[in-house]
C-alpha cells in the first residue's frame, strides 16, 4: 500500500515538473513574441505542436488553446482565430504521434510546415487580401512568407528542447517504476 502511494506521488511530481517546464517555455516564447518588431518567427506554433506530440489529446487541446490565444494577443489579432487553428492541429498532432508517427524531426517539421502554411494563409486572406489592401502581394512576400520560414526553422530548436524535457521525465518515471517492481518482487 505504501509502495503504491509513493509510486503515485513520484509520478505526480515528475508530471508537475514536466508541465512547469513546458509552461515556462510557453511564457518565454510569449515574451519573445511581444518584444521587438513583427518580423520574427511565430515560435508559439512549433512549441505547441512539439508539446502536443508528447501528450494526450486533452492536454494537447489545452496547449493549443493557450498558445493560440497568446499568439493572438501578441500579434494583435482577433482573440480565438489562431487558437482555433492550433487546437485543431495540436489534437491532430497528438493523435498522429500516438497511432502513426514516430518522434522524428522530419515528421515534426512537416507538420509545422502544414500548420504554418494554413495559419499564414488564413491570416493573409482574412486580414489583407479580402480587404483589397494596396500592395497586398508585398505583405505576402515581405512578411508572411519570411515569418513562416523562420517559424519552421525555429521548430528545430524547440523540437529538441521539448523532446529532451519529455524523455527525461519519462525515463525518470520508468526508472522509479522499475525500482518499485524490483522491491515488490523481493517480497
Amino acid at each position: 500500500m505504501q509502495n503504491r502511494k509513493h509510486q503515485k506521488r513520484s509520478y505526480a511530481v515528475l508530471q508537475t515538473i514536466q508541465w512547469v517546464l513546458f509552461a515556462g517555455l510557453i511564457l518565454l516564447c510569449y515574451l519573445f513574441e511581444t518584444s521587438g518588431s513583427y518580423h520574427k518567427p511565430l515560435v508559439l506554433i512549433p512549441v505547441a505542436l512539439c508539446i502536443a506530440s508528447h501528450t494526450g489529446e486533452v492536454p494537447a487541446m489545452t496547449v493549443g488553446a493557450v498558445c493560440g490565444l497568446l499568439l493572438d494577443l501578441a500579434c494583435g489579432k482577433l482573440p480565438g482565430c489562431n487558437a482555433i487553428v492550433l487546437v485543431i492541429f495540436c489534437v491532430i498532432v497528438s493523435l498522429l504521434y500516438r497511432y502513426l508517427l514516430k518522434q522524428k524531426l522530419l515528421n515534426m517539421l512537416f507538420l509545422i510546415t502544414i500548420c504554418v502554411a494554413l495559419q499564414g494563409g488564413i491570416d493573409y486572406v482574412f486580414y489583407y487580401a479580402i480587404w483589397n489592401d494596396p500592395d497586398v502581394e508585398l505583405i505576402l512576400k515581405n512578411i508572411t512568407i519570411p515569418c513562416g520560414v523562420m517559424t519552421i526553422i525555429s521548430g528545430i530548436v524547440f523540437y529538441f528542447m521539448i523532446k529532451k524535457i519529455a524523455e527525461s521525465c519519462q525515463s525518470h518515471r520508468i526508472q522509479k517504476l522499475e525500482k518499485m517492481n524490483l522491491f515488490s518482487d523481493m517480497d
